[in-house]
């Protein structure tokens, strides 16, 4: 393969030349130091020793939590700005906008604190790290971008004078290994009924309440009576139904007695005529009798079993639907109501909805079938497992998320309407993929790189697609094979030098080679 290789024996014998002469300090040195009340000065990081994270990993757990920046106080960079030379000394730096690569929120939003997404986002400027448009009109993370078809940064290989100098460098090499890789995203939730499972009851015809049989809270099965309400409209509705089916039989015996009179010569078309048009006038009569008792929430056989009774009651039961649960009652006997007026509200608790908020970020991972595990405040320790069943066709144009629903079963009555909750949906179930640490990946400026070693003094970068972050690994859709050998500590060194000519750093000789 032909390419570009640079040379890092000039640059590397400064490196080392410059370490040797941080461990081997005068004692002018030391005295200044001592002066400045720095004689436990780490020199590996330019750091106070008393200061220094690396050195001492026990300040994480005695300094505590910095709230205000949402990161380990020994860490804290903004609180510490003495931290910075140790950041760069280990080669966590994000030059692009100066500060910690491992708290650069932009280049990595995935990793933010919930806190901070939002100010991430917003710190991202179009044509930046954060990439270019989705087709949902956000932007891709860096770890998301697929390569540039434009880079050519690959066709470059990086070749140190000895494999001694890549050793004193640091270089440090991880194989590219398979497992198995889930994925999922956290979204907040809200607990509601099963909205085909839930009812809202009201008067279907006005009137006074006469009787109120159940209360919040009892058990009712279907067709079990919730209320009696009297009413006038009901009782002046059923007499209509009555009259109208009387005079439906009245003129069918009229019509067949002019039918038999005009047969035998008796009578005249004429009154067989008239007889037909009153005869079709009248069971029109009857239709719409029964179709205002139908409107009052009678059914066809209860519409059937009036006109065999005769019943004119003005009595009007409003009944259970299904078996469920009264969870709401505004109904009191004596009162006056009509149909805008609610009385009672019925739902099946065995089984529950969770409404999932998923960010914008998020819509292209979403679909319905998906495996669902909600945390409810307040239950610690009870997880509720279900599936997505619907997902919304739109955005929320204030929240900016999308609406999603999962159905959770609820036999043991823990679930309550209203409860917030985290939901955790699973968008990728063990499923086998290409692994590379998360410290061998490094961002060129418009591609995710890794170098891959192709020789013990030749490393190569690739452009790589990145998938599913695993904590401290990533997914590799492209760019590397099983078995590659990467490196994770000193691709940072290798990525300013390949960059040299656009940051401006280095003392390297480009040539060609072959």
């Amino acid at each position: 393969m032909r390419g570009i290789y640079v040379i890092l024996a000039t640059s590397l014998f400064v490196l080392v030349a410059v370490g040797g002469l941080g461990c081997a300090r005068d004692a002018a040195d030391t005295d200044e130091h001592a002066e400045h009340g720095q004689g436990d000065y780490c020199e590996e990081h330019q750091i106070a020793a008393s200061q220094c994270p690396y050195c001492n990993p026990s300040l994480v757990e005695s300094f505590g939590f910095c709230v205000g920046h949402s990161v380990p106080e020994a860490y804290c960079y903004q609180c510490n700005p003495a931290l910075i030379p140790a950041f760069k000394s280990v080669g966590d730096w994000c030059a692009g906008h100066d500060r910690p690569e491992s708290q650069c929120y932009i280049c990595n939003p995935q990793f933010a604190p919930a806190a901070q997404r939002e100010s991430a986002d917003s710190a991202a400027e179009p044509g930046g790290e954060r990439g270019a448009d989705t087709a949902s009109g956000g932007r891709l993370s860096r770890t998301e971008q697929p390569p540039s078809v434009e880079c050519t940064n690959e066709y470059l290989l990086v070749r140190f004078e000895s494999p001694e100098i890549a050793e004193k460098a640091g270089i440090e090499l991880v194989s590219v290994a398979s497992r198995l890789v889930t994925k999922t995203i956290s979204c907040n939730a809200e607990v509601v009924y099963d909205g085909n499972r839930y009812a809202h009851l009201s008067a279907q015809v006005p009137g006074i309440i006469g009787e109120v049989f159940r209360d919040v809270g009892d058990t009712v099965d279907v067709g079990d009576p919730l209320a009696v309400i009297t009413s006038s409209h009901l009782g002046a509705a059923k007499a209509r139904l009555l009259q109208t089916a009387a005079r439906v039989v009245l003129w069918e015996r009229v019509h067949a007695r002019e039918t038999d009179l005009l047969a035998r010569g008796v009578s005249t078309e004429k009154e067989l005529f008239e007889a037909e048009t009153r005869l079709a006038e009248s069971r029109i009569s009857l239709s719409e009798a029964e179709q205002a008792l139908f409107s009052f929430g009678l059914s066809p056989e209860a519409v059937a079993h009036l006109r065999q009774t005769n019943d004119t009651s003005p009595a009007y039961t409003v009944n259970a639907p299904f078996r469920g649960v009264i969870v709401d009652r505004h109904a009191t006997a004596g009162e006056v109501v009509d149909s805008s007026r609610q009385l009672f509200a019925v739902a099946d608790v065995s089984r529950m909805w969770a409404l999932i908020d998923v960010y914008e970020s998020d819509l292209r991972e979403i679909r319905v079938g998906q495996p669902v595990v909600v945390h409810v405040e307040g239950l610690f320790g009870e997880a509720f497992a279900g599936r997505l069943t619907w997902v919304s066709s739109q955005l929320n144009p204030k929240t900016r998320t999308l609406r999603a629903r999962a159905e959770l079963d609820n036999e043991q009555g823990l679930l309550r309407a209203n409860m917030f909750a985290q939901a955790k949906v699973m968008v990728r179930d063990q499923s086998e993929a290409l692994v590379i640490p998360a410290a061998a990946v490094q961002w060129e400026g418009c591609c995710n790189i890794v170098f891959v070693k192709q020789s013990d003094t030749v490393y190569q970068p690739r452009k790589v697609h990145l998938g599913v972050a695993t904590g401290t690994q990533y997914e590799v859709r492209s760019g590397v094979s099983l078995g590659d050998e990467v490196v994770t500590q000193g691709s940072f060194l290798l990525k300013t030098e390949i960059m040299k000519g656009s940051i401006g750093a280095g003392c390297c000789e480009v040539v060609a080679g072959g």
